[in-house]
């Protein structure tokens, strides 16, 4: 019995540590994003069923608008390529990390669109939408601001009655992002209590 106590004690600092190296090597790999990145600049690296959605020359820019009920991030490339991140619910921004969930029922609130361009000349675009999944940001800073998307998506075209549901997982990093404040203060949305 002592040497199954022992082993359970080992396997769960294992599993406490995996945890932590997983959020640090995001963070990490944020951070060499955002040497490079000019203010009001983005990069998002999305996969869909194991493929870039995006690539790896594409920048983003665009502007967040907070109040106490949503926080809607708009995102531009170069390319005409956009994401569009909606985190909703009373406060959303007062749990730290920030976190919505996504379900196939809408009832959240929360949502992700993501499009591009394929096909500049036939004006041949290919969009998804989260059906479900987590939006996390596991930095939530005025001046920097990390995303962590998990989840599942569909094709917009077909969002009603997907034939299929896609594996999703995407990280943006978001330097010194363009922010409005509707009916909160910046105070009041990151305040002084943020800690890592």
């Amino acid at each position: 019995m002592n040497i199954v106590k022992k082993w359970a004690g080992v396997l769960l600092l294992l599993a406490v540590c995996a945890g932590c190296r997983g959020r640090s090597e995001s963070e990490g790999e944020a951070e060499k994003y955002l040497e490079k990145l000019n203010d009001n600049q983005a990069i998002i690296h999305a996969s869909i069923a194991g493929k870039p959605f995006y690539g790896a020359e594409n920048v983003f820019s665009g502007q967040i608008i907070m109040s106490g009920d949503v926080m809607n991030l708009t995102l531009t490339d170069q390319f005409d390529g956009r994401t569009i991140i909606n985190a909703a619910g009373d406060k959303w921004y007062a749990q730290r990390p920030v976190s919505v969930q996504i379900d196939r029922d809408g009832e959240s609130g929360s949502s992700l669109k993501m499009g591009k361009i394929v096909d500049r000349e036939k004006l041949i675009g290919e969009g998804y939408m989260m059906t479900k999944g987590e939006i996390k940001a596991i930095v939530f800073e005025k001046d920097k601001m990390v995303f962590e998307l998990k989840g599942e998506v569909a094709k917009y075209s077909d969002f009603e009655k997907p034939d299929q549901y896609l594996p999703f997982e995407a990280l943006v990093v978001y330097k010194k992002p363009a922010i409005s404040f509707g009916d909160m203060s910046e105070q009041a949305i990151f305040g002084s209590t943020y800690s890592k």
